[in-house]
């Protein structure tokens, strides 16, 4: 996927759009926008008649999703030649990527937009006239039925919490203010990826109220240092895996006499146990292997470290599983 629609379920896009209040048909042209852009289609040329055939809905009822969505900086739209009729009018139309501009309107639409970040900090209540954050305690002292948390849920802030003070010297405030906040982040972030970060920037992050006011940030740069060193390990292994070919054919190639290779079976031992690449010449052998007779053996044991690639010898990039 791209980086839009990366960063759209990153910063919790599918929260934000469960308090859209949006109607059937504006749910339904969002999504099937959202089905468009994961299969590389952004931005959809379209119009009015069209788009209802596809999802079901009136031209009427598309053009009011239309304009409402837009009026709301949900979508982006655009409409083209106004001499023709509205139903076969172009329309151009995407989703607007930047949820902070959405304006989410409540149920009553006659309030104001509410923010954005009311869906992605979870939970909350309403409270009058602040949003306050259920501290787990409102039944203490009226017991009620309910269904107990797992005590490592329970104590998921204090993890967090032991977790950033490690090898930190902090005072009492700081300690409090720390513990408050481990608090707050472990409602609204899954556990395990907080103590990743944490572990990951340890020192660079002086206080947690800085990982908390910037998470997506933090998120975002544990990405890209993560992938450098994925990066270094996808070569360490293909370099491993080049040896293991060269390996394999050096093994070959002291069995000669008792194998009573040919001259040529000889010579593509050779090759591969001293190229730079073997396992691009691997795959070059392989197509020929009926030329080599003797090494029949030697090809099924190794076929698996082929590396495919084009006859200007570029690697052919496999898909992923």
């Amino acid at each position: 996927m791209n980086l839009n629609i990366n960063r759209f379920f990153r910063d919790s896009g599918l929260k934000v759009l469960a308090i859209s209040n949006l109607n059937a048909c504006e749910y339904a042209i969002l999504f099937y926008l959202l089905n468009c852009a994961i299969s590389g289609l952004e931005n959809l040329i379209s119009n009015e008649s069209e788009l209802g055939s596809i999802i079901g809905h009136s031209t009427n009822d598309i053009r009011l999703a239309l304009e409402r969505m837009a009026s709301r900086s949900i979508i982006k739209l655009h409409y083209g030649d106004g001499t023709q009729s509205p139903s076969l009018q172009s329309v151009s139309l995407g989703i607007n990527w930047d949820i902070s501009k959405w304006k989410l309107m409540t149920h009553d639409e006659e309030t104001a937009p509410r923010n954005h970040h009311e869906a992605i900090i979870f939970p909350f209540r309403k409270g009058s006239p602040n949003l306050q954050l259920i501290d787990g305690t409102r039944y203490e002292n009226n017991p009620k039925p309910s269904i107990q948390k797992p005590a490592a849920e329970v104590e998921a802030w204090q993890r967090i919490f032991d977790s950033f003070i490690r090898g930190r010297d902090i005072d009492e405030h700081e300690s409090e203010s720390n513990k408050q906040v481990a608090r707050t982040l472990s409602l609204a972030h899954p556990i395990d990826q907080i103590l990743v970060l944490v572990r990951h920037f340890n020192q660079r992050i002086p206080t947690l109220s800085l990982l908390a006011s910037n998470w997506a940030h933090y998120a975002e740069l544990y990405e890209q240092e993560s992938q450098k060193l994925d990066l270094f390990e996808v070569r360490q292994r293909q370099t491993e895996l080049d040896q293991k070919a060269r390996d394999a054919a050096m093994n070959i190639l002291s069995k000669s006499k008792d194998l009573d290779l040919s001259e040529e079976e000889i010579q593509i031992l050779e090759l591969l146990s001293n190229h730079r690449h073997p396992r691009r010449q691997l795959f070059w052998a392989y197509q020929q292997r009926i030329r080599y007779p003797k090494l029949a053996k030697f090809f099924t044991e190794v076929h698996n470290l082929m590396l495919p690639i084009t006859q200007t010898g570029q690697v052919v990039k496999m898909p992923t599983e």
